[in-house]
Order: structure tokens, then sequence, then C-alpha cells
């Protein structure tokens, strides 16, 4: 059976969720692992570098926390937040150290800018477009501002040092925001063609596959026919539809074919058989395309198919009932073939009192056989 065409766009798709979960464990175990190789180094050394004295070590603790958080399957999005969150305000702490340490030769470290840069990337693939603007936007003003609005910073000292790193991390996060902008509209584009895609393949009422989408399902049932393999068409007409329409109006008929497309929908699928095509092909007329099925198995469904619509619960009680027409597919000839022996069976169908499945005539070797009627 085809599908329900209707769009569906989940905020967090499982798959992607759990391939973002594998990347940030691995991102965070290699992580700690450079962060407690910085921390060993500056204790074995004793050099006097403030953040990896007091700052390192509670980032590998928080960094701990984040990764057991990961590993029992926890929120993500909780993952995600408080991971960025730490970065960012030990990013910040960086800077605010890197503010009053004197560079021996004169240039500073730009690492906590790059550092900068970091987050911001990561918000860019974590969050959606507003969220991540407004947070960058605050973040990087507040990173590249603080040098220059701290009492005593070494930035007032080393203007030009600090304006050229400075400005490196501004091209750099400009770059990464007009990517990140340009990945936003692609992914916009992308849905709004699907979303045209589907309107041009889907019929509006029922949601079913309407005459456009189906042509590939039947090209598909010819080449499979050219290749030897069984397939069967069924055109069906709901009887007297037109006198629904006169009758209860034409609100209740949409209803009905509506409930027409689910019953249709619902009663050819089988179990270990290859999937049909349930389509509109206009007006009260359905077709349904099913790849594999042999005469005598596709007259079967058919049979089924005039027994669940009998059954069903109509709205507003009504009693409706269908003609069915039905063509096996033969080697090398060509859907309109195909489809007229459908159609001229559908209309035998309705010949012989509806509510039936129409006979199908075949030659074959020079004798004509013939589906019997169905009462």
């Amino acid at each position: 059976m085809a599908p329900d065409s209707r769009l569906h766009l989940p905020l967090r798709d499982p798959d992607g969720e759990a391939s973002r979960r594998r990347i940030y464990t691995a991102t965070l175990s290699f992580g700690l692992v450079l962060l407690g190789v910085s921390v060993f180094w500056q204790r074995l050394t004793g050099a006097s570098d403030l953040y990896l004295i007091y700052g390192a070590p509670t980032l590998w603790l928080l960094g701990i926390f984040n990764l057991w958080w990961l590993l029992t399957k926890r929120s993500l999005v909780v993952s995600e937040r408080l991971g960025i969150g730490v970065l960012a305000v030990a990013n910040v702490a960086r800077i605010i150290l890197l503010c009053f340490e004197a560079p021996a030769s004169g240039l500073i470290n730009n690492g906590p800018y790059w550092g900068m840069v970091g987050v911001c990337a990561l918000v860019f693939l974590a969050f959606v477009p507003r969220q991540f603007f407004v947070f960058n936007l605050a973040y990087a003003a507040l990173s590249l501002a603080l040098p220059w609005l701290l009492p005593g910073s070494a930035a007032l000292h080393n203007v030009f040092e600090w304006l050229r790193v400075q400005l490196n991390a501004v091209v750099v996060l400009s770059l990464i925001w007009g990517l990140a902008w340009f990945r936003t509209q692609h992914a916009a584009q992308a849905v709004t063609q699907e979303q045209l895609r589907q309107m041009a393949f889907t019929d509006p009422l029922t949601q079913l596959p309407n005459r456009r989408a189906v042509y590939p399902a039947v090209d598909a049932l010819l080449s499979a026919a050219a290749r030897g393999q069984a397939g069967s068409l069924l055109l069906i007409d709901l009887d007297h539809f037109k006198r629904v329409n006169d009758e209860c109006g034409h609100g209740v008929g949409d209803e009905v074919l509506v409930a027409a497309a689910r019953v249709l929908q619902n009663a050819v699928t089988e179990v270990g058989a290859a999937p049909p095509t349930v389509g509109r092909w206009g007006g009260e007329e359905f077709i349904v395309v099913m790849p594999g099925a042999a005469a005598e198995r596709a007259r079967f469904r058919a049979e089924q198919l005039l027994v669940d619509f009998r059954a069903h619960a109509w709205p507003h009680h009504l009693r409706l009932t269908i003609s069915i027409g039905l063509s096996t597919v033969r080697p090398g000839e060509a859907f309109s073939t195909l489809l007229a022996r459908a159609d001229e069976s559908m209309y035998a169908a309705k010949s012989a009192g509806r509510d039936r499945v129409g006979v199908e005539h075949v030659k074959m070797d020079d004798a004509e056989a013939e589906y019997g009627p169905a009462h």
C-alpha cells in the first residue's frame, strides 16, 4: 500500500538523535582525555597557567558528569545545553584570565577566541536558527567586549595586537554565520520542495496518490511483466455515487470518498505480498496496482473488497457498493491496453448489476477464457 503522503516533520528524528549522541560521546571522551593530559602536564612542569590550575579540573568534572548523562541515555537536549553552557562559561573565564596575563613575546594567546568560535559553531549545529542567532550574538559581543571593559586589562596596553586577534575571530565567526544561514535556507527550501512534490502527487481530498503518482507504479508493473513476472490492475468505481451527491450533498459525498480510500488502503494489503499502490484515478474511481498478483489472486482480493465495502459502516448510514474491473498484465503490452481492459471489465460489472467483479476476456491459444461472474 502506498504510504500516507501527508508530510510529517518531527523535531527530533530518533536516528539522527542516536547519531548525535554517538558523536557527542566520542568528542567529549576525546576532549576529557586531552584536558586530563593538559592538567597532568601542568602539574608535571609546574606551569603557572591559572586556567589549568583552577578552571580545568572543574571543567573536567562537569565533562565527566555530561558523559555519564549521555551514556545513561538521558535527555540529549539537556546534554547539549549543559555542554555548550559549560564550554561558554569556561571560555569567558579563560578570556578574563587572558586579560591579566603579560605575554612574554608581545603576542597574546588567541586560543580563547578560537574557543569562542568553537562554542558558536556548536550552537549553530545544536539549536534552531532564532536560538543560535540570539545566543551567539550575545555571547560573541560579551567575549569581544570584556577585554576593553575590565580595569587594568592587558588589551588597553596592547591595543593593536588584541584588535588583530579579535578581528580574525570575527571574520571566521562571520563565515560560520553565513554558512549556517545558507544551511538554514537550504533546509527550508528542501522542505518547501518536498511539500510541493507531495501536493503534486497527492489527491488533496483522500490523501491517496493521484493519477500522476500512479504512473510510476504501473511502469514498474509493465517492466516486471516483460521479465515474466505476474501483476494485475484493479479499477474500482463507487456504485450510484451521483445519487449520494444529489440526495445527501457534496459534503457527504466527500466523506464517502475519504472513507472509501481508507477501506481500500486497509483491505488490499497482504502479509508477505508485494505492497500494492492504491490511488484515486478521478471522481469516484480508484485504481489498485498489484505487483506479483496473478489473475486468480487478484480476483480473490477483488472479491474481498466487495465484502469489505458491503460490511463497512458508511457515513450517514449509507449503503455503498463497488464495481471492479480487473486486468492481468501481459508481457509487452502498453498501459493504455491494460487500462482499457480493466475499464471494459468494470463496465461489464456495472452492466451485470453492479456490486461485482467484471469479466476479463483473455485470448489464449486462440481460445477465449474468461472469469465467471461474481454472483
